[in-house]
């Protein structure tokens, strides 16, 4: 059944203070599909999240170029169903006939490579201790901060205190580009004197405990009063992971997306969600590209340089990890 629906602009506010941010991009970001300095190693071994329309784009770059790619691998029968560790020939290039049953070889140590670190959450401090030694802290409770060294406080001052959770892995690359952290609540700082800061409990999302990390709290920006308005710019991703994990995603849920500030996006702005179409043979027999298929939207909540946090707004059918976007519309400044 189809599922649609709007959500209003005032929900967002609602909800946005506990919404989970993301920490900082990875510090030595894998190069981008398609570069001049993106390897491409024959044959090409299927990764987690891949599609035919995907290695087109990225390796030959133009994803319309799927079909040949389909063509030049009989193996695959289904052009929706390729696995982790499949070797696709790429169009005209061969992959090497496999070693004789009479003179097995022994494969060459495979060269280990590591991802990119991703940078750890910029925290100022922690909680250090609760004024009435409660194990798990929530509303109105009096809580202890240990700050960072040059870090200066004043009564009055907010605090977010969160919490590092999953690493968001791309379904592409493999690599990590981001780390989810969540919002546990707001510390009000009553007293500050040298490192150590007296704090109320002001807003809760969840419990909070010793150790959870704080960071300067900046409300998030959403443009309430605006409607995104049809651009021409053309700003393409991929949906990387959702707020837990789930695999089916549907209306209303959380995800994120690998396009950030830097691609010039943010809060309000709505992208279209994909999903490549299967081939058709027509009576010659000759194959025919498929448009992709559009089965939603999303709408851009929280921004971070190389990420952002968006919500589905729409959906024809259920949503998954590595569905591509693409921008549609813009919040006009």
């Amino acid at each position: 059944m189809k599922r649609t629906g709007g959500m209003r602009w005032c929900g967002f506010a609602v909800i946005m203070l506990c919404l989970p941010i993301l920490a900082g991009a990875a510090s030595s970001p894998a190069p981008a599909p398609g570069s001049p300095t993106a390897e491409v190693k024959e044959p090409y071994v299927v990764k987690k999240g891949d599609t035919l329309w995907g290695i087109s784009k990225d390796l030959l770059q133009d994803p319309l170029l799927w079909p040949r790619l389909w063509e030049k691998n009989p193996a695959v029968k289904d052009p929706n169903l390729i696995y982790p560790g499949d070797r696709l020939t790429l169009p005209g290039k061969e992959i090497a006939p496999p070693p004789t049953a009479e003179a097995p070889k022994a494969e060459p140590a495979k060269e280990k490579v590591e991802a990119p670190p991703v940078a750890p959450p910029e925290g100022i401090g922690s909680i250090v201790r609760s004024v009435d030694n409660r194990t798990l802290i929530s509303m109105e409770d009096l809580v202890g901060v240990g700050v960072n060294a040059n870090v200066a406080l004043n009564p009055g001052d907010r605090l977010a205190v969160v919490r590092p959770a999953q690493r968001l892995i791309h379904p592409r690359t493999g690599l990590p580009i981001s780390r989810v952290l969540y919002i546990l609540g707001l510390v009000e700082v009553k007293e500050a004197k040298d490192r150590v800061v007296l704090g109320r409990v002001s807003y809760s999302c969840g419990a909070m405990s010793i150790g959870d990390l704080v960071m300067p709290y900046t409300p998030a920006q959403f443009p309430e009063g605006k409607i995104a308005q049809p651009t021409q710019r053309s700003v393409e991703g991929v949906i990387v992971d959702s707020l837990r994990g789930e695999r089916a995603i549907g209306m209303l849920q959380v995800v994120f997306l690998d396009v950030g500030a830097v691609q010039g996006v943010g809060p309000g702005d709505v992208f279209g969600i994909y999903r490549p179409s299967p081939p058709v043979v027509d009576a010659a027999g000759a194959v025919l590209a498929i448009p992709p298929v559009r089965i939603g939207e999303v709408v851009v909540i929280r921004v971070n340089n190389q990420t952002s946090t968006a919500a589905v707004t729409t959906s024809a059918i259920e949503v998954r990890i590595g569905d591509q976007v693409a921008l549609s519309r813009q919040i006009v400044p």
